[in-house]
């Protein structure tokens, strides 16, 4: 299950605890960057979203900084 964290100054993460996808995810790191794109597409081109962690290599959850252009 993930959560969303606040960060302030429009910044916050969000965060996956748990990845249902992992075994195909290892096996094919596409699944991974296009769950990345989806974010990016559906927040839109005034949000940045960046990975800053990720299970496949080696962290023990993904979690992605999301914050607005103006920050």
């Amino acid at each position: 299950m993930g959560s969303v964290v606040e960060e302030g100054h429009g910044r916050f993460l969000l965060i996956e605890n748990h990845c249902p996808i992992c075994a195909a995810a290892s096996a094919c790191q596409g699944l991974c960057r296009s769950e990345l794109a989806i974010f990016r597409a559906v927040l839109g081109p005034d949000v940045s979203v960046e990975r800053i962690e990720h299970i496949s290599t080696g962290a023990r959850r993904c979690a992605y900084r999301v914050r607005s252009a103006a920050s």
